[in-house]
């Protein structure tokens, strides 16, 4: 070979260095499609990790077994990672009980105990003792037999899992996986987006952001003021203040075309969670955009929620339209229908809120065996006329009318003089229609009802002082009452939690503040009461019926209605 190389006029050293080149060219390679294949593999094992912490099944769909207690046997179904440790992983208190923090931080690196509770930074915490890290085996122990890396016991409340070594496996790779950095979040600023889909009306959009706009210029402003703080503070919450910015993602088109503009909003500037929020339609393609792509969604301005017993990341107000129907429904069975067999005929648009209010009624009714209601659909571009009125009374002259209509539509009902006498309630959503109804006679009006989702307006009054104070001070008009005072609500919210995060930037974990924290806010923006319990996502649940007086005063006819 070598008299070959000679033979030929190669240079033996220049053949030996490309060869050598090649060579390692070649290891490289292998080394980095090792390294992908490694990860990958990391990642699909953290993936089968996530689902076993969320749901309490093994990747195979079976549930986890488990002893709680010493000796009682429970299943992943009753017990998961999440229902105590939260999504968030940071951990929970119930009962004068803490549940630890799963994060990778917490369990892989020695822990300092502190009577602080993390409030102070570690130059000023008592470091009387500490915790080992776990490792893998110390950690497989700890789920399987309940005793930490020093031997201590774990709480008896804390179950003891039986998982075999790839369950524990990849439960370890997902307790080790954390972000090391999270992009909506910077050293200086924390970014926001708040959503306009095309068709919002522009007066309510302005509406919306002037509000918006005005709350994070305050905000700011106090931020200057409390990170000069941070330099003779040893409070750590001082310590990790920033500027917010708020992005205004405006989606265009059809809904089928938002999930694609929302991520391209997303991936050209993530951010830690969207705040208030205005659709012309459905909020589901942003609902589900937040559960993908784990944002926090804070009180969108909707009336067609999207309901999920499973879904995390969005809070609502209420459930909307579909409140008010299951509240009409628990009303009827106890006050309107005690002679069986009453007819109810509900009139509503083919539309998104006609036909989810109409379904929700006829859900909660089901079960009723003495109620017959009958649909009435009005299609879309169809004007209504007496003539619409005639027609239908021709045929159904007795019972109780449910109307999911909006004012226009409501008082067509005004031309029709009297109403047959076999109509004995007419029901109607001040949602849809809003609270002044002025074209019916008042034949009707004596007969007429509303769902009433809000605090009566006498009440009301005091709490909107104030979101009217500052709307003042910003030379901001008080026109949209609802829209203003949920949007001032939702920013209020947003700063109250970001406060308490301290360095715990997490989607996740903002809704779990929320979760504990709604319920002590001294603003319920427009309702009588806001809470949030684990895993709730409407945090008004009932609403009044009330009857209108001539002289426009609103009275109801029961209590607050909690179905």
């Amino acid at each position: 070979m070598l008299s070959f190389l000679r033979k030929s006029g190669i240079n033996w050293g220049k053949a030996c260095l490309i060869a050598a080149i090649g060579l390692n060219c070649s290891i490289a390679a292998a080394d980095q499609s090792t390294e992908i294949e490694n990860k990958s593999a990391n990642a699909k094992m953290q993936d089968i990790g996530k689902q076993i912490y969320l749901t309490g099944h093994t990747a195979s769909g079976d549930p986890i077994q488990a002893i709680v207690g010493g000796d009682a046997p429970i299943s992943g179904d009753q017990f998961s990672c999440v229902s105590c440790h939260r999504r968030s992983r940071l951990g929970s208190s119930e009962g004068g009980k803490q549940v630890p923090s799963l994060t990778a931080t917490a369990l892989f690196k020695p822990a300092e105990m502190s009577t602080t509770r993390g409030v102070l930074p570690k130059a000023f915490k008592h470091t009387g003792s500490s915790r080992i890290p776990y490792t893998d085996e110390t950690l497989a122990k700890a789920i399987r037999e309940g005793v930490d890396p020093s031997g201590r016991k774990l709480d008896p409340l804390m179950p003891r899992y039986a998982l075999d070594a790839d369950t524990i496996a990849a439960l370890t790779a997902y307790l080790k996986s954390e972000p090391s950095s999270n992009p909506s979040v910077d050293d200086v600023s924390l970014h926001f987006a708040t959503v306009v889909t095309e068709g919002v009306d522009p007066a309510k959009r302005k509406t919306m952001l002037d509000i918006l706009t005005g709350y994070f210029q305050d905000k700011n402003a106090d931020t200057r003021h409390n990170t000069k703080r941070a330099k003779f503070s040893a409070y750590k919450m001082y310590q990790v203040y920033r500027k917010w910015d708020l992005h205004v993602w405006e989606l265009k088109w059809e809904e089928s075309t938002w999930p694609a503009q929302l991520e391209k909003y997303y991936k050209t500037q993530p951010v830690l969670a969207m705040v208030g929020g205005l659709s012309a339609s459905s909020w589901q393609p942003i609902h589900q955009f937040c559960e993908r792509f784990e944002v926090a969604c804070l009180f969108p301005n909707t009336d067609v929620p999207v309901i999920s017993e499973s879904d995390f990341y969005t809070t609502y107000f209420s459930k909307g339209l579909t409140l008010e129907a299951e509240v009409l429904a628990n009303h009827l069975k106890t006050t309107q229908t005690k002679v069986k067999n009453v007819p109810i005929i509900q009139v509503f648009r083919e539309n998104g809120q006609g036909v989810m209010a109409a379904k929700a009624l006829h859900d909660a009714l089901q079960k009723s065996d003495d109620m017959r209601l009958q649909d009435i659909v009005v299609p879309g571009s169809k004007e209504l006329t007496p003539a619409f009125w005639n027609d239908l009374f021709k045929k159904l002259d007795t019972g109780i009318l449910v109307l999911w209509l909006n004012k226009e539509d409501f008082e067509t009902l005004g031309e029709i003089k009297e109403l047959p006498p076999g109509i004995t309630a007419v029901y109607g959503s001040a949602n849809l229609m809003g609270e002044v109804v002025s074209k019916l006679t008042d034949a009707t009006k004596a007969k007429l009802y509303l769902t009433y989702p809000w605090e009566l307006p006498d009440v009301r009054e005091a709490q909107l002082m104030r979101v009217k104070s500052w709307l003042k001070a910003k030379q901001i008009p008080f026109e949209d009452e609802r829209l203003q005072a949920n949007t001032f609500f939702s920013a209020q919210v947003l700063a109250e939690v970001i406060m308490h995060l301290l360095d715990n930037f997490s989607s996740a974990y903002i809704i779990e503040r929320i979760e504990g924290m709604l319920a002590t806010l001294s603003s319920n923006s427009i309702y009588p009461h806001l809470s949030l319990g684990a895993g709730q996502r409407f945090a008004s649940k009932g609403s009044y019926i009330v009857k209108i007086s001539p002289d426009g005063h609103l009275s109801p006819v029961d209590g607050w209605i909690v179905p």
